[in-house]
């Protein structure tokens, strides 16, 4: 899965158990390509109340967010991209961290920076607050059933195309959906099937990657728009599953 995407998933259900359970331990794990996350908040209201504050642990940045009187979060991303190969890069995917304060509703955005001393990466977190923000928070239904039927699709694709890699991930997804989890504290196990299976099926990068090998494999066989559409329901349903799991429990 892309590390960006999953980072700012982990850090919303990070959140999210914070005010859900009063504790900060979420079990989001450390990863170790990033040296650290740095998270900046804006100064809003009158400045005192929220001053700008810079800290450098989740354990500080769920703090304030708690003294801040933050009651949800929700993480939105695109859904469609032009281009996939924006998945290589840093900081392009639009995908943002919405909390809903007591009295404001801010954005959390990320740039990623890379420190060429020991090559990981320094990750910045920034506040910013939302003028007239919506009255109503966005809300994400259940897409299990759909992928449970775009996945056999994908797999016949990628035998077509005889690219076995692939049919061996779309195969892996489909069987997650079906798999047996136990409950945890932040997930329960039909949320846990559907984010295991958005893992097995993320196949999008760079060299050797499905939009890379899979894509010259659909031009070569003539099966390019098949290619394509499938191709847009695969990432749509990856975005989709990640916000229903992240925002919906």
């Amino acid at each position: 899965m892309n590390i960006e995407l999953m980072t700012m998933a982990k850090l919303t259900m990070t959140a999210k158990y914070m005010v859900k359970a009063g504790s900060f331990d979420s079990g989001l794990m450390p990863n170790e390509n990033i040296e650290k996350i740095i998270f900046r908040f804006t100064a809003h209201g009158d400045g005192e109340t929220y001053p700008a504050i810079e800290v450098d642990s989740r354990e500080k940045w769920l703090k304030i967010l708690q003294e801040r009187g933050a009651e949800d979060f929700k993480l939105i991303l695109a859904d469609e991209l032009d281009d996939y190969s924006q998945l290589t890069v840093f900081n392009k995917v639009p995908c943002v961290m919405l909390c809903f304060g007591k009295d404001y509703v801010s954005t959390w955005n990320r740039m990623w920076t890379i420190n060429p001393s020991n090559n990981k990466w320094v990750v910045f977190m920034v506040e910013s607050i939302i003028e007239n923000p919506p009255k109503e928070k966005p809300r994400f239904g259940d897409v299990s059933q759909d992928m449970a039927t775009l996945f056999p699709r994908l797999r016949a694709l990628a035998q077509k195309l005889e690219l076995s890699e692939f049919s061996f991930a779309f195969n892996a997804a489909l069987k997650s959906l079906q798999a047996d989890f136990v409950r945890g504290d932040q997930m329960v196990p039909a949320h846990q099937r559907l984010l295991q299976a958005a893992t097995d099926a993320y196949v999008f990068g760079g060299q050797g990657s499905w939009n890379d090998k899979g894509r010259a494999a659909a031009e070569a066989k003539g099966l390019t728009a098949e290619y394509e559409a499938l191709t847009k329901d695969l990432y749509r349903g990856i975005a989709l599953s990640l916000m229903y799991v992240v925002n919906e429990w």
